[in-house]
């Protein structure tokens, strides 16, 4: 069975892992000399994560916001904590390859990292290893530098899903070079929505990204401001991304519709012209089927061959007409 909570603990000379997390772990005090990263998948366990809010002494606000689930993307600075929420984005692994988001809630403090997570499974599993086995400077860092690297690896989320929907994207302008059909309409709608979703999810958190560079207290230590420039960065380039994306498949949309439209004047263009060439056959065959008494050509011998021929040649003259005219 998986573990609902998490704990990592480590610093330069040594590193702990349990996931056999009991309210007596979780309240153990914490001496400073270390890192604590406290990691939640899911809110089945509620004890636990209430006993989490209140052992650091979470604001009533900031509870509501990480229960609710429903919360935009926002970073807020308390007296003794920094919460930062933001959605993670996944392309689930099915033949739609559909893009979905879960919340993800941060606190940090001084020395502990506490995330909340909707569901098992992550984008953090390269940051486990970085602590696991002392990879990178995370272990020589503190809790700010820890919680850089999550927002960072939920930042890779985003630039996966859009460079996953700009792969499809070649593939769909790629199909359109040889068929229209309401399966690559609807293939392109679906994509629309799934670029809808990254922007809802992330675009709040383009505003608020600032305010990790900006932060006025002593939780966000001055060596880590760059890196969290960086976030700021990552964060305009995935917006300017996303943007792209969207006016790419807005204009996938026109020029299906172009194509469409294009098709049917063909079509119609097409049957334009046979209309035009039966159209003079018609007139004959009717004036010749009236079957009046005074119709000399009715009692001629060759009567029936000369109007075939007459109606032949006028299908061949309209057809070399319209040839040359560039009808088709």
């Amino acid at each position: 069975m998986r573990s609902n909570c998490q704990i990592f603990n480590y610093n330069s000379e040594f590193v702990t892992h349990d996931e056999n997390i009991t309210l007596d772990k979780l309240n153990v005090e914490h001496d400073g000399t270390s890192v604590r990263w406290i990691n939640f998948h899911g809110f089945e366990n509620k004890e636990l994560i209430h006993e989490s809010f209140e052992h650091h002494g979470i604001h009533k606000l900031t509870r509501e916001d990480i229960l609710q689930l429903t919360e935009r993307p926002k970073i807020e600075e308390y007296d003794s904590y920094i919460y930062v929420t933001l959605k993670s984005v996944y392309t689930k692994k099915d033949k739609y390859h559909k893009i979905q988001s879960e919340q993800i809630s941060f606190i940090l403090t001084h020395d502990t990292v506490i995330s909340y997570q909707e569901r098992h499974g992550d984008l953090y599993g390269y940051v486990r290893d970085r602590i696991l086995n002392d990879t990178g400077i995370v272990r020589k860092k503190g809790a700010d530098y820890l919680l850089y690297l999550l927002i960072e690896a939920t930042l890779i989320g985003y630039e996966k899903c859009t460079e996953h929907l700009n792969i499809e994207l070649v593939e769909l302008k790629e199909c359109m070079r040889h068929q229209l059909s309401n399966e690559l309409f609807s293939s392109i709608e679906e994509r629309k929505d799934e670029i809808q979703l990254l922007r809802k999810s992330f675009h709040p958190f383009r505003d608020q990204a600032q305010k990790l560079t900006n932060s006025s207290g002593a939780i966000i230590k001055e060596t880590t401001i760059p890196f969290f420039n960086d976030i700021r960065d990552n964060v305009l380039y995935i917006s300017d991304e996303t943007d792209d994306t969207k006016a790419e498949l807005e204009s996938l949309t026109n020029l299906y519709f172009a194509r469409l439209s294009q098709k049917s004047n063909e079509i119609m263009q097409f049957l334009t012209i046979v209309a035009a060439i039966f159209i003079p056959l018609t007139f004959v065959a009717g004036v010749y089927g009236m079957n009046f008494q005074n119709m000399p050509e009715l009692s001629s011998k060759y009567g029936y061959f000369i109007i075939w021929a007459v109606m032949i040649s006028i299908a061949v003259g309209l057809v070399f007409y319209f040839k040359k005219k560039k009808w088709f």
